[in-house]
Order: C-alpha cells, then structure tokens, then sequence
C-alpha cells in the first residue's frame, strides 16, 4: 500500500549535525591507550520505535545507526548491537580485523569518533510502494583518532585503514537508505562512490 506522504514529510528543517546517544553503560569507561583498547565503551541504546511513518519518526533510526558505527570504530563488540548487518556496513573493516586479531585497536580522547551530518531538511521518497526512504549524509571523522598496531608498536592515522575507499576531505560522505516496516527500520550506508 502507498504512503501518504503528506503525512511523511513535515515542514521542519532536519539539516545539521544529529546528536549522538550512547548511553548504554556497563562501567566506567576508561580510554584506549598503547597497552589496552578502551574498556566499558558506552554502547547505543534503542531509544523508541515507533510505527507512523514520518520524518521525525526514522531520524532516530539513523541516529541509532550512527551510534553504531561509532561504537564499532571504538570498541568493535557487534553482540550488543541490534543491526544484523553491522559488519557488512563497518566503515573500517581493516580496525574491525585489529581487534579480532588482537593486533590493535583504536585510540582515541573522545568516545564520540564520528559526527553524523543530515545534509538535507527531509528524507527524498525513492519508491512510494516499499517505503524506502534516502537521506544524504556526512560522518565527520576526528582528527585526533589513531589506530594502534602491536606489531609495530607504532600508531596510523585512521585514514591509513580507510580500505573501502570512503573517506574525502576528512569525512565520509554518502546516503543513508532506509525502509519503514513494522518492526525495525533496516538503515543501509550507500557511498558517495557507489552513487556516481
């Protein structure tokens, strides 16, 4: 069945940076450094779902997304995510094989790595039938983050571990897809690589 659009798009100017939410503590956290990765990284929380389709109603789902790669980026645990397809989206698989592999990880002064910018005032309708949904976007990355290797014993720049080829000018820029369901909004980063 069709949506009612009037009923999706508001007149409010979602344009700006998302506020990030994590806020899902296990402990105190305690930064990463050169002989640990960081311990009790605040994870995501969902924060609501709900079921009428409008604007207002998906942003929190891309916010969740957001948080999400945030998370993986600095504490790499996808068992206490709610995203099935977490680690086909990572925007740095290369750190995802430094933790996994115990060879690195990320070290970071601030928890918050990624700053999610909405680029436009509302989501575009892509297929009216599915209820798909696109919203460009820019992850801002902080500069101060670096990937630790033991090997070395040395640390990267977080763009030497940018193997999907998405970072330009200090961010990542591309759109996120979305569908509205009855359950769960599946969210889906597509490059801006992919897009030309």
């Amino acid at each position: 069945m069709p949506i009612d659009t009037q009923a999706l798009f508001d007149e409010k100017d979602y344009t700006g940076t998302y506020p990030y939410v994590a806020d899902g503590v296990i402990g105190p956290y305690t930064p990463a450094n050169r002989d640990h990765p960081a311990y009790s990284a605040p994870a995501p929380g969902v924060r609501y779902r709900p079921r009428h389709y409008a604007a207002r109603n998906l942003r929190p789902y891309l916010g969740y997304y957001y948080a999400c790669q945030n998370y993986m980026i600095l504490a790499s645990e996808p068992a206490v995510l709610k995203i099935d397809n977490i680690s086909e989206e990572m925007f740095f698989p290369a750190i995802q094989d430094l933790y996994e592999e115990g060879k690195g990880w990320v070290i970071t002064p601030n928890p918050q790595i990624l700053t999610m910018n909405l680029l436009e005032g509302q989501p575009r309708l892509i297929d009216e039938t599915l209820k798909i949904v696109e919203w460009n976007v820019r992850f801002d990355i902080l500069p101060e983050v670096r990937v630790y290797r033991k090997d070395t014993n040395q640390v990267y720049p977080i763009t030497d571990f940018d193997t999907r080829g998405l970072i330009r000018d200090g961010a990542i820029h591309g759109t996120l897809r979305t569908q509205f369901t009855n359950e769960w909004r599946p969210v889906q980063f597509i490059s801006e690589n992919s897009l030309s």
